[in-house]
């Protein structure tokens, strides 16, 4: 018997690049005084580098033709 191998299927990176870029920015917002705007920025760039990410792997956010 022989195995065939699977074709597995990319994952987006974009919402795991978010949520580090979230807690990132709220770390070193406390420890800078000011969470809400360094918070802001990390997600910002979490979400640019997990869109290129993504990009670059063919994952695409937009519908599919058919």
């Amino acid at each position: 018997m022989s195995k065939k191998s699977k074709k597995v299927k990319a994952t987006s990176v974009l919402p795991m690049a978010a949520t580090g870029g979230f807690f990132i920015g709220l770390g070193l917002g406390a420890l800078m005084g000011n969470a809400l705007i360094v918070m802001a920025i990390g997600v910002a760039i979490g979400c640019v580098l997990g869109y290129s990410i993504d990009k670059k792997n063919g994952i695409t956010y937009g519908r599919r033709s058919h």
